[in-house]
Order: C-alpha cells, then sequence, then structure tokens
C-alpha cells in the first residue's frame, strides 16, 4: 500500500513539473487559491443513539492561463490528491482539452460506512483506494452548449478495516476503462467568485442541465459483499457496467430578498455494484442530498430526486442568506438486499445559514440543520444531521 500511494504522489509531481516549462514563472495574479474545512454529524438517537459522521479539509489552487494557455489545477481534500489541466482552447475556441491524475486513498466511495436501513453495521465497511487518469475534449458547437467525450483509466484496491468481519468478502482489485459522452446546457448568472472553490453551495440564478452516459469495462468483477458461503445479490457486477446520468440546476431571483433555487438528479445504471453506485444522503455538496439520514445511507444506481431551497436576505445589500431547503426523491433497493426492481421513497428537511464575510465574500461559512422524513424502510426514526463548513480565498 506504501508502494502505491509513493508512485501516486510521484506522479502528481510529475504532471506538476511537466507543466511548468511552458509556463516560466507565472504572474502571482494568475494564481487563485481557497481552503476549505467542515464536517457534516448524524445521529439517530433510537439506534442506541447513533453518533457518527465525516469531516473534510481542502486546499483547492487554479493557475489561470498559465500552461499553453490553459489552467494549472491543483487540490487535495481529505484523502484524496489531484493535479490536471484544464482547458487547453484550439480550433477558434470551439474545441477543448482536458487532462488529470488523482488517487484517493482508504475512504474511497465512503465504502468504510456501511449503513443499512439506517443502521451503521461496521462488520460490513471496507477501506477502497484508487488511482485514476482522465481525459476530457469538450465542443462548443452553439451559444450556452458544450459536447464532451471523456475517456478514464482507474485501478481500485480494497483491504480490510480493523473491525470488518473477518469472512467478508471483498470486491476484486481491478483496472476500470470508464468512458462517457455528455451533452451539457449552461446559462447561469451568477459572477465568477461564485464558483470558487470555498464556496461549496453555488448560489444560483439561471438554468443549466446535463446528461451523459456511459460504461465502466473492469478487468476483473466477482461477487462481494457477502460473508463466509452467503452471497450478496447486490454485489454481482458484470465485468462491463452501464449508466445513463442526468442533472439540472435552476435558480429565479423574486426580488430583491427571496430567490429560488432548484436542484434535481436521475440516474439508471444496471450490472453495477456500491463501487460505482450513486450516494445519497446528508446535506454535504458531495452527495445527493437527502437531509437528516446518514451519509451516505442510501447507494442506488436507479433514482430520480431532487432539493428545493427557498432563500432569504435580511436587506438587499446583505452578503448572507437564510432559509429552508426540502429534498427527497424515490430510490430503488433501499432495504438493500439486491432487490434492485423495487423503489422507496426518502425526504427530510433543512434550515441553513449561508454566510459570507468580507471583500465580494472572500470568507465563508455554512451552517445546516436537518431532519430525515419517517419512513417505513428506516429503522426507528427520528433521524437529525448537522453541518459546519468555513472557508477562504487566500489569493
Amino acid at each position: 500500500m506504501r508502494m502505491k500511494w509513493c508512485c501516486i504522489a510521484a506522479a502528481l509531481a510529475m504532471v506538476v513539473v511537466l507543466a511548468y516549462p511552458a509556463t516560466g514563472m507565472a504572474a502571482p495574479e494568475h494564481w487563485h487559491a481557497a481552503a476549505l474545512g467542515g464536517g457534516e454529524l448524524n445521529f439517530a438517537p433510537n439506534l442506541n443513539s447513533q453518533l457518527k459522521g465525516h469531516g473534510w479539509a481542502s486546499f483547492d489552487s487554479v493557475g489561470q492561463g498559465i500552461v499553453g494557455g490553459g489552467n494549472l489545477h491543483l487540490f487535495y481534500n481529505t484523502t484524496k490528491a489531484h493535479a490536471g489541466i484544464e482547458r487547453l482552447s484550439f480550433a477558434h475556441d470551439k474545441l477543448a482539452f482536458f487532462a488529470f491524475l488523482e488517487g484517493e486513498a482508504v475512504i474511497s466511495q465512503l465504502l468504510s460506512d456501511y449503513y443499512k436501513q439506517g443502521l451503521r453495521i461496521s462488520e460490513r465497511g471496507i477501506k477502497a483506494s484508487y488511482v485514476l487518469l482522465q481525459t476530457k475534449l469538450q465542443w462548443y458547437p452553439g451559444h450556452h452548449q458544450t459536447l464532451e467525450i471523456v475517456a478514464l483509466v482507474r485501478h481500485w484496491w480494497f483491504g480490510t478495516r480493523s473491525n470488518t468481519s473477518p469472512d467478508y468478502m471483498l470486491p476484486a482489485n481491478t483496472w476500470v476503462f470508464e468512458p462517457r459522452i455528455g451533452y451539457n446546457y449552461w446559462n447561469i448568472d451568477a459572477p465568477a467568485e461564485e464558483w470558487e472553490a470555498h464556496r461549496i453551495f453555488p448560489r444560483i440564478t439561471g438554468v443549466a442541465v446535463g446528461i451523459d452516459g456511459g460504461l465502466d469495462v473492469r478487468s476483473n468483477a466477482r461477487v462481494w459483499g457477502g460473508t463466509g458461503s452467503i452471497a450478496d445479490g447486490r454485489n454481482d457486477p458484470g465485468k462491463v457496467m452501464y449508466n445513463v446520468d442526468q442533472w439540472l440546476r435552476a435558480g429565479w431571483q423574486l426580488g430583491q430578498f427571496v430567490r429560488l433555487q432548484l436542484d434535481e438528479w436521475a440516474n439508471y445504471g444496471w450490472k453495477q455494484d456500491d463501487i460505482t453506485r450513486r450516494r445519497i444522503g446528508g446535506a454535504s455538496p458531495y452527495v445527493i442530498p437527502v437531509p437528516g439520514i446518514p451519509w451516505p445511507g442510501l447507494i442506488s444506481e436507479r433514482l430520480v430526486a431532487g432539493q428545493l431551497g427557498l432563500h432569504l436576505k435580511a436587506k438587499a445589500s446583505s452578503q448572507h442568506e437564510f432559509g429552508v431547503l426540502v429534498a427527497g426523491g424515490a430510490f430503488n433497493d433501499v432495504y438493500r438486499v439486491g432487490a434492485l426492481s423495487t423503489y422507496g421513497g426518502a425526504g427530510g428537511l433543512a434550515v441553513f445559514g449561508d454566510l459570507r464575510f468580507g471583500p465580494t465574500g472572500r470568507y465563508q461559512v455554512n451552517i445546516r440543520a436537518s431532519w430525515g422524513f419517517p419512513v417505513s424502510w428506516l429503522l426507528d426514526t427520528p433521524y437529525f444531521s448537522g453541518l459546519v463548513a468555513f472557508g477562504a480565498r487566500i489569493f
């Protein structure tokens, strides 16, 4: 394991080293950086006072236009490291090329936490790590529109944690080829500062929608997730897995003090397993949100979900927003037994504060408190969660 991560670190360093000969010494004003830290805590008082949470810390930097006119993007988030070159434009700016190298250790896809009907089962948590190389070509055929082709090669490896059941069957270590093709329509009216890395919940006005499809081709696949001689019908992946994914983001300013924001997701996959399925639950920016239930309380590949937020300002000149969010959807196999053609609902309610301080909101504070709606498949409701995150633009 240590040798593999030494190789990853060396490869990330190589990306940076190779980028700099084309750049020379970049002017400081070309660089932008931000830092972020936060965490989410989940609480189910009737499940033996089940208390669990996750934290994160990240540093994100972008050197704009310093690699042949493209951007150099470097970031670190908790156990993930990323180095990439973005938006190398050519063909009169009708085409752009992207490439990055990334690695994540131990907690990838949060397979370290196993939830079933809201109950955490520590004996089924495992270690999951990967390293990947991705390339992407974008074509801009018209105003607000993008077509893209993605080619990604990843290597996964897995291990047991100290509390993993001794007879729990691990997934196969494997190489994966993950090609995708997608279409995006982007007509968002927001200042550039809204997309800075320390803003984990951007404020949206306008509309954007995207759809993509693709497949994962594994070098090795086997049934995993059961114990002893008991196989897990939920995790019997094919060597080829398929997926179609759709998303929408929209926002409407209703006068000076009120804004509505809508996020929507849909996904349909087949021949998948819990490595590739979508993560659902909690209020963090890294999942499909369902307030109150644990992150990730659900893992699903067939779903329709959404979140609607009412955002309020005390006065028109204020940088702060407060409000209420309602989120939920329909998800397959909510009992996590392998009944992939069955569906159940989940939802929740959250109150939030989106606080910004300093010139152009240099400092960011996010606070969310959530409650999960009681549904038949969740054990022993109620479920609560809270999120706090702090971020700052460094330069």
